[in-house]
């Protein structure tokens, strides 16, 4: 069994982002320079208006059609409705930059408009004040170690006792996945996996940040996970509480003949599944803000999208 984890660094990465409103592209240029300039905080608002209307984040008004996403009570061709779209292409940076310029836009706009915007990598309609509170420099973001919480990005789907991460491959990383969680447990294991997440993020940030990083990146196949990796995924402050939860990772993939894959988060070799499950008992704590925080996010993303 090998020691060493390989996932492919990315050349490029994609982010897009919606705003359900016809206008001239002359017109949405001008809106989003204006809006950024009001809404988003520096550094990340000079950076976004550097970008602005460049191949780092292009503004195009289309109909919906050309998007296989679909707005509420939209008419059923969609050739009808219009939206402003904030695409970003960029190579892969320590930052997730394409992610921050392109959001940036977009929800200045929105809030300009008084209107939703739509995240297009989880298809989830956000509220755009929330969408500006995700971002560096916001005031939600003036406690949190480096600005930046990966709960605001990634979120935690379950399928019976499988949960799987959405929003990793933001990154360029591939999605997380733990089997065999019995439901009483997956509350903790949620935050287990946005801690594993956390883990596996810096190493993709600090191989970018050494300069060329090669095409792969080498993860230690086992590490250990505690609080204070738990703290960096939601931003919260760093615990002293030096215990963990060893985990091993393996690569499997979605789909044969194809580059997807998965990366499996279970338990090290002699150690059984169901005793490493409820290992996290006493490890995972859920603080009670910070679970309503997430609780009233979900609702009004729910409300959005109905």
């Amino acid at each position: 069994m090998s020691d060493i984890v390989f996932l492919p660094v990315p050349d490029v990465l994609p982010a897009l982002y919606l705003v359900p409103a016809g206008m001239a592209h002359e017109d949405a240029e001008r809106m989003a320079e204006a809006a950024i300039a009001q809404h988003v905080a520096e550094p990340l608002r000079g950076l976004a208006l550097s970008a602005l209307g460049t191949k780092v984040l292009a503004v195009a008004v289309r109909p919906l059609s050309d998007f296989s996403v679909r707005e509420p009570g939209a008419s059923a061709d969609g050739d009808a409705f219009d939206v402003v779209a904030f695409a970003s292409r960029t190579t892969a940076c320590p930052g997730p930059v394409h992610e921050w310029v392109t959001r940036a836009a977009a929800a200045s706009v929105a809030t300009d408009l008084g209107l939703p915007v739509l995240d297009c990598f989880a298809s989830t309609w956000l509220d755009p004040d929330e969408a500006l509170a995700t971002l560096p420099g916001a005031p939600d973001l003036a406690g949190v170690p480096g600005g930046f919480r990966l709960a605001d990005w990634v979120v935690v789907q379950r399928t019976g006792t499988c949960l799987t991460t959405c929003g990793m491959r933001r990154f360029g990383l591939p999605e997380l996945m733990v089997d065999e969680v019995p439901p009483e447990l997956h509350a903790a294991w949620t935050m287990m996996l946005m801690a594993v997440g956390a883990r596996v993020l810096e190493h993709l940030r600090c191989a970018l940040r050494g300069g060329e990083p090669g095409a792969f990146l080498e993860l230690p196949a086992e590490f250990g996970v505690g609080r204070r990796d738990i703290a960096t995924g939601y931003g919260l402050p760093l615990a002293d509480d030096k215990r963990v939860l060893p985990v091993r990772l393996s690569v499997e993939p979605i789909i044969a003949g194809t580059l997807a894959s998965v990366l499996v988060v279970d338990s090290p070799a002699g150690l059984r599944t169901a005793e490493h499950r409820g290992a996290v008992r006493g490890l995972v704590t859920i603080p009670a803000s910070s679970a309503a925080r997430r609780g009233r996010r979900k609702q009004r993303a729910a409300a959005s999208r109905d």
